[in-house]
């Protein structure tokens, strides 16, 4: 089996997970706001915001290492686990003694504990993330879809509604948590054991050490732009403002989510093989590009059309104030992933310190101006972070480009056809969606209707203009016909369409 095949194969089965984990997802989402308020979110979003910063200097991209490292051996899987596990026991540590200083800061005594018990998931999981990092090398995607489902459904979501329903309110959300990391490194570490005795060489670490420092130093700043604009709200607009911008930002992120998730856990590992074939790799980075916009943008659209009614049908009545932020979110969405596959590439190909200047420019835009947006409330701050998304997304593209050595027409090419369609979707589901207001007050029938309406419409354009899919969109259909009982018809429609671009 080929690279392409192994990856493509590897994409069936993150694809299977992801449906499933989005589904379980919107129905946890949606019961978990009926048990649990706003003010309650706001705590776990702020508490959240301080775990990003400890999960990523505790793993100091020892995953990663383990993955891109070529030559990988023995010594060098022991000497991840050790590092791992040693900076997991310093960083809870730290955490542990900083929360009532933290709590204090965001002005809520009920933060020290949150904060507290939550950390201790940055320590449950680093004894499973060399055996994640192995199976990931080996893009047996498979067997982690068993895992990140299983350890979902029967840690997360069993006994984070459970609690919820109980009335144990944002406590719900902590032991949810630390029960899905449990079942998480568990299932990893049976299913890809490895040995954990310590290596004291010097030479073992060297190299994860200078790969992982500049990652981390990357990620450092990453984090610092991804929630600078939840450390802003939640500091200068209150913690129940908070809950409502946390929410709208949860939603936003869902496809998007899964999407940079799916394609990274591919990416990198295939990227990581071919790191010194800058040809290859443009072709699989501008593949990538022009695929997840032609997905994304058109889902964007369909989901900004139907914002009202996603709100009210996943949060319940009382969430409106989330609306018009996940609206403004939207608009970004698609340039968001597409920053995650330049930094999938930049990461394959090592370049992890010209990454981490580049993000730091980002996360000082990100605060600066998610500060000057809170004077106009959530709905400015939004504004500024599309605004520093549009500037990273310059700033990332610019690197991946000279990286491969590639023009920057050939990337941008890779926008168009999916504004194209998802201009069509726009016109076609906001008049469909506006004329079922008129005539129903019902969320739901709104929502599913305007979703499968506009979806039939969109296939019977694609049927009928093939050519708007582009040349991504192309590949991508014959790849499903090869798996498809209607491939002989199908491929010579396809083909009928061919064209230069």
């Amino acid at each position: 089996m080929n690279l392409t095949q192994k990856t493509m194969k590897a994409g069936i089965w993150q694809l299977i997970s992801i449906v499933v984990k989005v589904a379980i997802q919107l129905c946890v989402i949606a019961i978990l706001a009926r048990n649990i308020l706003p003010e309650e979110f706001g705590l776990i979003a702020l508490a959240n915001m301080v775990l990003v910063f400890v999960e990523m200097f505790a793993e100091a991209g020892i995953g990663p290492a383990i993955i891109q490292k070529k030559d990988l051996r023995g010594e060098h899987i022991r000497a991840g686990f050790m590092l791992a596990v040693t900076l997991g026991i310093l960083f809870v540590t730290v955490l542990w003694l900083i929360a009532p200083l933290l709590a204090m800061y965001f002005k809520s005594e009920a933060l020290t504990d949150i904060i507290r018990w939550l950390g201790l998931s940055v320590f449950i999981i680093k004894f499973g993330i060399i055996s994640r990092s192995l199976i990931e090398r080996d893009m047996h995607f498979h067997t982690l879809m068993w895992i990140d489902v299983g350890s979902y459904i029967f840690g997360y979501a069993t006994v984070g509604i459970t609690m919820a329903i109980m009335g144990y309110g944002v406590w719900a959300i902590v032991t949810a948590k630390l029960a899905q990391c449990c079942l998480q490194s568990i299932g990893l570490f049976a299913l890809r054991p490895h040995s954990i005795k310590p290596v004291f060489s010097t030479s073992a670490y060297k190299r994860i050490a200078v790969y992982g420092g500049g990652l981390t130093l990357a990620r450092f700043f990453g984090s610092i732009a991804s929630q600078g604009d939840i450390f802003v709200v939640g500091r200068f607009c209150g913690i129940s403002l908070l809950g409502f911008y946390e929410r709208a930002v949860s939603v936003m992120v869902i496809p998007g989510q899964y999407m940079g998730y799916l394609l990274d856990k591919i990416l990198f590992p295939a990227m990581s093989q071919i790191q010194d074939q800058s040809k290859r790799l443009e072709n699989a980075y501008l593949m990538a590009i022009g695929l997840v916009n032609l997905i994304l943008f058109p889902l964007s659209v369909l989901m900004f059309v139907t914002a009202p009614e996603i709100i009210l049908v996943l949060l319940g009545p009382g969430w409106e104030q989330a609306v018009l932020p996940l609206q403004i979110l939207l608009i970004t969405l698609n340039l968001r992933i597409s920053v995650n596959l330049s930094d999938t590439l930049v990461r394959a190909m090592g370049a992890v310190y010209a990454s981490a200047k580049r993000k730091a420019i980002f996360a000082f835009i990100m605060i600066f101006g998610s500060w000057i947006g809170h004077y106009w409330g959530i709905i400015g701050v939004a504004i500024a972070v599309n605004m520093a998304v549009i500037i990273n997304c310059a700033l990332m593209t610019q690197l991946s480009i000279k990286l491969v050595k590639g023009d920057v027409r050939n990337y941008f090419s890779g926008f168009k056809h999916s504004y194209m369609i998802g201009g069509i979707l726009f016109l076609f589901s906001s008049l469909f969606a506006g004329f079922l207001r008129l005539h129903t007050d019902s969320a739901v029938v709104i929502l599913f209707a305007t979703i499968i309406c506009s979806s039939i419409f969109l296939i019977v354009t694609i049927l009928l203009f093939p050519k708007i899919l582009g040349k991504p969109g192309q590949w991508l259909v014959r790849q499903v016909l090869e798996i498809s009982p209607w491939k002989p018809s199908l491929s010579r429609h396809l083909a009928a369409s061919e064209y230069d671009d």
